[in-house]
Order: structure tokens, then C-alpha cells, then sequence
């Protein structure tokens, strides 16, 4: 990987960690109990979208997560390499998901896609 692929990378890490920051942000004001519902069919709807809220929380909390693995793993040199076995997880991967931390390979093909 080149310089400045890193760094696009890097950018497109960053970029990825604010907008999670402000859709966290979003997602936790959705969770405030409205005390002004009386009507039991509002209180049902208003339960169920703090419960959609609290599913799409955790699944950005665990991008988060993500993206901040990959930004200390720049760092610290190992980014771009597959944790599990060690190999370079592809650029046409890194593209999509720039926080990928596996490489996707066939059994005994790492690195394939």
C-alpha cells in the first residue's frame, strides 16, 4: 500500500468516524421517553421506535469500534493486514470498508477479493 493510498484511507476513516458520531448523536435523542403520550397506541409507536433506536445504536457503536481499530492500527503500522491470519486484505475491500479488519478468502486463498 502507498502513502497516499494510507492517507486516502486515513480520510475516508475520519470521515467515517464523524458521521457515526452524529448519527449516534441522532439516534440517542430518539431514545428520550415522551411523557406527554397518554394514548396507548402513541406509547406502543413511541416504544417501538426507541427500540429501533437502541438496534441501529449498537450497530454504530460496533462500526465505531471498527473504525477506531483501524485508525490505531494506522498508527501503529499494522494497518491493511488481516488480523486473523496476517496477510493484506485487499485495496478493492479497503475500498468499500475502509475499517475492514479480515481479509475475505477462500480456505487456503487469503487475501482473494
Amino acid at each position: 500500500m502507498t502513502n497516499a493510498q494510507r492517507m486516502r484511507f486515513k480520510a475516508a476513516l475520519e470521515a467515517k468516524r464523524q458521521e457515526l458520531e452524529r448519527d449516534t448523536r441522532v439516534h440517542t435523542a430518539e431514545l428520550a421517553i415522551d411523557e406527554g403520550e397518554h394514548d396507548p397506541i402513541d406509547q406502543v409507536q413511541c416504544m417501538n421506535r426507541r427500540d429501533d433506536a437502541a438496534v441501529m445504536l449498537r450497530r454504530l457503536s460496533r462500526t465505531l469500534a471498527d473504525v477506531d481499530k483501524a485508525l490505531c492500527a494506522m498508527t501503529e503500522g499494522r494497518y491493511g493486514a488481516c488480523v486473523e491470519c496476517g496477510e493484506p486484505i485487499s485495496l478493492k475491500r479497503l475500498e468499500i470498508i475502509p475499517w475492514a479488519s479480515y481479509c475475505v478468502g477462500l480456505p487456503g486463498v487469503r487475501g482473494a477479493t
